[in-house]
């Protein structure tokens, strides 16, 4: 049967909805990744130290001395992400202040921003 003009245009919607939601997924683990690209590995420990979060800022866990790899983690919080909600990425260990100001971890993804979305949007529109 063919579909009536409502429901074409509330297709569209959910449709457009979701593209944005698959944009916004992609995009915030391709900041992740261009975070993972400027940390510095010694021990991983650092790297291991990064997380997301729609509730706050990440704070920085003193009593943690070995982090364990987050990827998994940070994927389902990634998933989790709904559209217009505030998200942030960083890191837990305590000496990763010391660390960005050398090395631009966060600083410089953050000015890729704008390319790391072109990106999603672009592996996005791949996909459909």
């Amino acid at each position: 049967m063919a579909m009536g003009f409502t429901d074409a245009v509330a297709k569209f919607a959910r449709d457009a909805e979701q593209a944005e939601t698959d944009v916004l997924h992609h995009a915030l683990r391709g900041l992740d990744q261009a975070i993972v690209d400027k940390t510095p590995v010694v021990t991983g420990n650092l790297r291991n130290s990064r997380t997301v979060s729609t509730l706050g800022p990440p704070t920085i866990d003193w009593k943690v001395k070995k982090f364990r790899d987050p990827d998994d983690a940070i994927n389902n919080a990634v998933a989790g992400v709904e559209l217009g909600q505030t998200t942030w990425l960083g890191f837990r260990a305590p000496y990763a202040h010391k660390i960005e100001p050398e090395r631009g971890m966060l600083r410089l993804a953050a000015q890729r921003w704008q390319q790391i979305v072109a990106d999603a949007v672009r592996a996005v529109r791949g996909g459909r």
